[in-house]
């Protein structure tokens, strides 16, 4: 397995575990909508997709909280290396390579998705005829796909978060903006470190008031390194207690769905007791969750563990990638084996086949297409940085004197 240098362990897991996270959720709108739409005419279970969505285990597929989960990591990530070095030019370097490390993947899976859809072969509108997924046959309806291609590669992806090829893409935006305003942030507040922490919690109030709960959650991302710095010194039996609660406290805030809660269940009652906007319990669900594993060297060392670093290195491919392999190859896979077996044996089957099928093609995008991404940027950015190499020779001729400067100098 490959790693990532500079990482830390246990939070790559945190992230891979958040990108499965969203492949399920998006997995179980295909093929289980009605723990979603609330409707049992949708219902392949007698109705248990709804008592699932009331349960306490409904955070495992949703996919509001998956996603704050990313943006607060992306915050504590992006500024945890300044905040050890206090070196500027981990800021500048951040800054300049952002955008090639994001664009690359992204427009491998763009090209990807458009080749498949020009060639017939997204299969989501006869499954989901069959899966009665209201979200599902709404995929891919593209009357011209070369111009939406070329609208996303060179615009609407990276800047308006335009997901007509790849549903999951329109985070990206908020993600390449959430970062720049990270490294932004902890420059301009670099030579006045003293009021970071005060800055910091303007911003929160700012992105609170605007209603921003995405970006919200990169700003709380970067207080988690005053948390993290702090707890190293002060680490007591008490510690693990607070770690316990924040964890408890995250997951039961994650199973609130980031639309809107459904009415009258318990979790709406959460939402209108706390907050009249649905996705800051999603955001705070996330921090808590998050502030936890920096707690608790336990937790840190569970998802350190090789399989949650392994989805850590491909969770980037494995998020762009599931959504295009859902419409194709789940999809195909399902027409094959409805006929000859029942739903839910069915569902299973292309559950496992689907599984294997991404987890290989995100292991080979990560290696060949992220991985590529990641040292193209630092190449673009060393030269920017240093354009022309002077060789030892060119210095030597340069220092050596010309004989009109050696009769200036004896004149």
């Amino acid at each position: 397995m490959i790693t990532r240098k500079n990482s830390v362990a246990y939070l790559d897991g945190i992230r891979g575990i958040a990108a499965f996270g969203v492949f399920l959720n998006h997995f179980t709108l295909a093929f289980y909508s009605a723990w979603w739409f609330q409707k049992p005419e949708l219902s392949h279970l007698n109705g248990l997709e709804m008592e699932y969505t009331n349960s306490l285990f409904s955070f495992l597929n949703n996919g509001g909280f998956c996603v704050a989960i990313f943006f607060v990591l992306s915050g504590f990530v992006l500024s945890r290396k300044y905040f050890i070095s206090k070196d500027i030019e981990v800021l500048m370097s951040g800054l300049h390579r952002r955008f090639l490390r994001l664009y690359i993947p992204v427009a491998f899976a763009l090209i990807i998705s458009y080749i498949l859809l020009t060639s017939h072969l997204y299969f989501n509108d006869p499954a989901s005829r069959i899966t009665l997924s209201e979200w599902f046959i709404k995929q891919w309806r593209i009357a011209d796909p070369q111009s939406r291609l070329l609208s996303s590669l060179f615009f609407g992806t990276m800047f308006t978060g335009d997901s007509s090829l790849d549903t999951c893409l329109w985070t990206i935006s908020s993600e390449f903006y959430g970062s720049l305003f990270v490294f932004a942030f902890l420059m301009f507040t670099h030579f006045t470190s003293r009021h970071r922490l005060f800055m910091m919690f303007l911003a929160m109030y700012y992105f609170y008031v605007m209603k921003s709960p995405f970006y919200l959650a990169f700003v709380m991302g970067m207080t988690l390194c005053y948390t993290e710095q702090w707890i190293k010194k002060r680490r007591t039996i008490l510690t693990s207690f607070y770690a316990i609660t924040l964890l408890v406290t995250g997951l039961l805030l994650g199973t609130v769905p980031f639309n809107s809660p459904y009415a009258d269940t318990w979790q709406e009652t959460i939402k209108n007791t706390i907050w009249d906007y649905t996705p800051w319990c999603n955001t705070i669900a996330a921090y808590c969750l998050i502030l936890a594993f920096v707690f608790s060297p336990l937790l840190q060392k569970i998802v350190s563990l090789r399989l949650f670093r392994f989805l850590g290195f491909i969770s980037f491919s494995l998020y762009l990638l599931h959504p295009i392999i859902l419409g194709s190859f789940s999809s195909w896979l399902f027409l094959q084996l409805y006929s000859t077996r029942g739903y839910n044996p069915c569902v299973l089957i292309v559950f496992t086949a689907t599984i294997v099928f991404l987890l290989i093609s995100s292991w080979l995008m990560a290696k060949y297409v992220d991985q590529f991404g990641i040292s193209f940027a630092r190449k673009v950015y060393d030269y920017m940085k240093n354009p022309f190499v002077v060789t030892k020779e060119q210095i030597a001729f340069v220092r050596k004197p010309t004989p009109v400067a050696k009769n200036m100098a004896m004149k």
